[in-house]
């Protein structure tokens, strides 16, 4: 778990780091990272990126909404909580797809709830998963599964680049899967909501311009199931 604070301000990074150490809500291996400015915090996380990132968003030079952006364009997982001082500039935040905001100074009920919900969907997104096929095992983070299709008596994985062949029926890996995020959307489909763009009739397509097709069966249950998604993580 690598989580990072960014805030021009040294006394506020501080105190915020305080808050976030006393909460105790961190895995004990965690580590945190401090940066004053954004270019900091972005040449360090494309070395190595970070799982939570605090965020201020008024900064001189790169602004939080700036940095948020440039790292969106490298890292879609990356959580981000904006630390602001003004409410106008929380609607602002959407454009990067936040996952919430703290009004500083930091209220440490409120960082230790929000940082709890974030480890939530951390946890949600990264959980591994073997695959086996004939003597060919490999172990699949479920981040990486974009979707599940069931191919006469095996199933296949499909991640952003791959595939994967797997022993198993889709009705095993719905049971298995569904608190990671995964909806079935037909008879031999599993989607991982993570990665859904968009929804336009009977089809779901995915950021990566992939698509598949739902059932009008399941299109009412695939909807409410993808809305509570929504709602769950804070989209």
């Amino acid at each position: 778990m690598r989580v990072a604070v960014c805030d021009d301000e040294g006394v506020l990074r501080a105190q915020l780091r305080e808050v976030i150490d006393a909460s105790g809500v961190l895995p004990g291996d965690a580590v945190i990272a401090e940066f004053s400015s954004g270019s900091a915090l972005l040449n360090s996380h494309r070395e190595r990126p970070f799982d939570i990132i605090f965020l201020d968003i008024q900064m001189e030079g790169l602004s939080g909404l700036e940095t948020g952006q440039e790292i969106r364009k490298i890292d879609r997982d990356a959580i981000i909580i904006f630390l602001t001082s003004h409410g106008q500039y929380v609607f602002q935040s959407f454009q990067v797809e936040a996952f919430d905001y703290i009004v500083k100074p930091a209220d440490a009920q409120k960082v230790s709830e929000v940082l709890s919900r974030a480890l939530e969907k951390h946890r949600g997104r990264h959980h591994m998963i073997e695959c086996k096929w004939e003597d060919i095992t490999c172990a699949l983070d479920v981040s990486e599964i974009v979707y599940l299709e069931a191919s006469l008596r095996h199933v296949v994985f499909v991640t952003k680049s791959k595939k994967y062949e797997c022993a198993g029926k889709i009705g095993e890996y719905e049971e298995r899967l569904s608190p990671y995020g995964f909806f079935r959307c037909n008879h031999g489909t599993l989607i991982n909501m993570h990665y859904i763009k968009r929804i336009k009739d009977t089809r779901i397509f995915t950021i990566y311009g992939q698509h598949v097709d739902m059932s009008v069966r399941k299109k009412r249950d695939c909807l409410k199931a993808f809305n509570a998604f929504l709602a769950k993580y804070g989209v």
